[in-house]
């Protein structure tokens, strides 16, 4: 029966891209690292120093590649214990930190590893501690500008190595400080909802063709073929002769190509001597047969003997008793042949 043809383009979801889809997520991160303020141009003793820096942020990803990001950035302390020779104590310190907000741009390199870029401004405390009774402070804004290297342990963890400079972080009440700071360390990451990318599939077509009509089962019948071996024997003897032995080997061959062969062998005598000595020599014979076939690796379903001495011998010359000394083998074959 001929089927309908269908074909069939479809687009599934069932496989996900490597990359995850972090369109539309919030993160949370925080990093440590060192801080160097450089450039100090400060109205008393202090110059370049480092420290530990820290930072903590909160960001909104629009896509895979900016995002805008808020946090806060402690630049740690620049200071300098100094004992003035008259014996006044000349500790001085400059602490720095505050708020940033900028964009961060993100350049994907391969499944796991990228780049980052970022910039924006820094809102900032500056707290001068210019001698045990001297404090200046103020709040103002400075630029920064970042890069970064970063791989992504999870689609959801990231950790980054970052650089950023923060320039003109000034103390412009008084006028006691003008420096830059630049930052080195490691910021981990952590995204909220992030989802496998789904990749659109498209299935090729599938066609089912015309099938042909089942056939019909094939139907086999049982035919029987008979045949009928005659073997041999000399004057008052048993012994097999080599013409004998061959045709027996044709029906050991015969009845290996069927399971279902049944042999019946008759022996017989001429009609010369007593009938009781020709009955005995007539099973001799049978027996010689039966013994020959089944040691040579005969196969049948069934075999039987008999003998029947000199009864259906009536030979009245020599060359018609040679042909009733013999063994008739009987074999009955079953062979399964296909009903056309």
């Amino acid at each position: 029966m001929k089927k309908s043809i269908l074909a069939i383009a479809l687009m599934s979801t069932i496989s996900y891209a490597n990359a995850a889809d972090v369109d539309n997520t919030w993160y949370i991160g925080a990093g440590a690292g060192q801080n160097n303020y450089e450039s100090v141009d400060a109205t008393s003793h202090l110059g370049d120093d480092s420290d530990l820096a820290w930072n903590a942020i909160i960001g909104y990803q629009l896509n895979k590649y900016f995002a805008v990001e808020a946090g806060w950035q402690d630049l740690g302390t620049n200071d300098d214990t100094h004992l003035w020779s008259t014996g006044i104590d000349g500790s001085e310190s400059i602490d720095v930190d505050g708020f940033t907000l900028g964009l961060v741009g993100t350049l994907p390199l391969s499944e796991k590893w990228f780049l980052t870029g970022e910039a924006g401004a820094y809102q900032y405390h500056l707290a001068h501690q210019m001698s045990a009774d001297y404090y200046v402070s103020t709040t103002d804004t400075a630029a920064y500008f970042g890069a970064g290297v970063g791989y992504k342990i999870t689609d959801s963890l990231e950790v980054s190595a970052k650089y950023r400079r923060f320039a003109n972080i000034d103390e412009t009440s008084w006028n006691t400080a003008d420096m830059d700071a630049q930052t080195v360390g490691i910021q981990m990451l952590y995204r909220f909802g992030v989802k496998p990318t789904p990749v659109a599939v498209v299935l090729p077509a599938i066609i089912e063709e015309t099938k042909p009509a089942p056939r019909p089962e094939p139907v086999y019948e049982t035919q029987t073929e008979q045949s009928s071996v005659t073997v041999l024997f000399g004057f008052d003897s048993s012994e097999l002769s080599s013409t004998a032995t061959a045709k027996l080997d044709d029906v050991i061959r015969v009845s290996k190509l069927s399971e279902n062969d049944a042999i019946v062998l008759t022996g017989q005598s001429d009609n010369q001597g007593a009938s009781e000595y020709n009955q005995k020599l007539s099973e001799t014979r049978v027996k010689q047969v039966e013994d020959y076939l089944m040691s040579h690796g005969l196969e049948v379903k069934s075999l039987e003997t008999q003998a029947s001495g000199d009864q259906d011998s009536h030979a009245t010359t020599l060359s018609e008793r040679a042909l009733e000394r013999r063994v008739i083998i009987n074999l009955t074959g079953e062979t399964q042949v296909l009903v056309p």
